[in-house]
C-alpha cells in the first residue's frame, strides 16, 4: 500500500500547486524622497502660507511656481501622504483592522507597529519582529461586513523612508495571500523602489448589498498576507512593509 499512497499524496499537491494563482505585480510609480523633493515641498509649503496671507496672490505666479502647486497640491499635507484630501474610494472605506505575528520593538523613536501599515504615510513601515526574515510571519485585514468590496491591492514593499534605508532592510519577495483563512493565491512582488499593485479576478467582500440591516449581520472578513520569500536587506535581517492599502467599488 506504500506506493500507492506516496502516489496519492504527490498528485494531490501537484494539483493543488498547478490550481493556485500567481500575480504579477504592475508598477504603478516610482518614490523620490530626496534633496531635491523636501526642498521643492518647502517651497511649496511657503508659497502656500504666502498665498493664504496675501503675500502673493495667484495672478503672479510664476510658471514653475504654478507647476510646483499643481504637482504638489493643497489636498496633501505632506510629502509622505499616501492619500490626498480629495474624493477616493476611501471616502467610504477604511472601516477596517489590522494585526500581525509580531512587530519590532521600538528603536530609537521609530515605531514599527502593525498600525503603521495602514496609516497612509510612506514615512512608517510595519517590521516584522522575529529572529532572522520573518518567514511565516503575517498581517491581517479584518473588515466589518459593510465595507466596500475590494479589487485592487497596492503595496509599498520595504521600508520606503529613504532609498538608502529601504535597502538595508529586508524587502518582500513573495507573500501568501489568504481570503477568509483559505489560500487564494502567492503575490510575487518586484524588488523596486517603487508603489506595486495587483488587480483581482473578482472582488472580495460581501456581493449581496441590498438589504443593508441583513448585511451588517454577517460576519467579518478577512485578507491576510503571510512572507513567503525575502530580498535580503544589504545590512538587517529585518522584513518591513511601509503600507498596503486598497482600491474597490461599492462607492458612489
Amino acid at each position: 500500500m506504500k506506493p500507492i499512497i506516496t502516489i496519492f499524496i504527490f498528485i494531490t499537491f501537484h494539483s493543488f500547486s498547478q490550481n493556485l494563482k500567481e500575480f504579477e505585480t504592475k508598477t504603478e510609480m516610482d518614490f523620490d524622497f530626496g534633496i531635491q523633493v523636501q526642498n521643492d515641498w518647502k517651497e511649496r509649503n511657503q508659497l502656500f502660507n504666502d498665498l493664504e496671507s496675501e503675500k502673493r496672490s495667484w495672478e503672479n505666479l510664476t510658471k514653475k511656481e504654478s507647476e510646483l502647486l499643481e504637482k504638489y497640491n493643497e489636498t496633501y499635507n505632506s510629502m509622505w501622504d499616501i492619500e490626498g484630501g480629495g474624493c477616493s474610494w476611501y471616502c467610504g472605506a477604511g472601516d477596517y483592522t489590522v494585526r500581525s505575528s509580531s512587530y519590532l520593538k521600538n528603536q530609537n523613536k521609530n515605531s514599527y507597529e502593525i498600525n503603521n501599515i495602514k496609516d497612509f504615510s510612506y514615512q512608517t513601515a510595519w517590521v516584522e519582529g522575529v529572529k532572522g526574515y520573518g518567514i511565516g510571519e503575517f498581517i491581517e485585514f479584518i473588515f466589518v461586513p459593510k465595507h466596500p468590496r475590494v479589487t485592487v491591492i497596492k503595496i509599498a514593499n520595504g521600508y520606503i523612508k529613504s532609498k538608502e534605508i529601504w535597502k538595508n532592510n529586508s524587502r518582500v519577495k513573495k507573500l501568501k495571500m489568504y481570503f477568509n483563512d483559505v489560500l487564494y493565491g502567492i503575490i510575487n512582488l518586484k524588488d523596486v523602489y517603487s508603489l506595486q499593485s495587483i488587480e483581482l479576478e473578482k472582488p472580495i467582500g460581501y456581493s449581496e448589498r441590498k438589504d443593508y440591516k441583513k448585511l451588517q449581520t454577517l460576519s467579518k472578513w478577512k485578507i491576510k498576507f503571510e512572507i513567503l520569500e525575502i530580498y535580503k536587506g544589504d545590512k538587517y535581517d529585518d522584513t518591513a512593509i511601509t503600507e498596503i492599502f486598497f482600491d474597490g467599488i461599492d462607492i458612489h
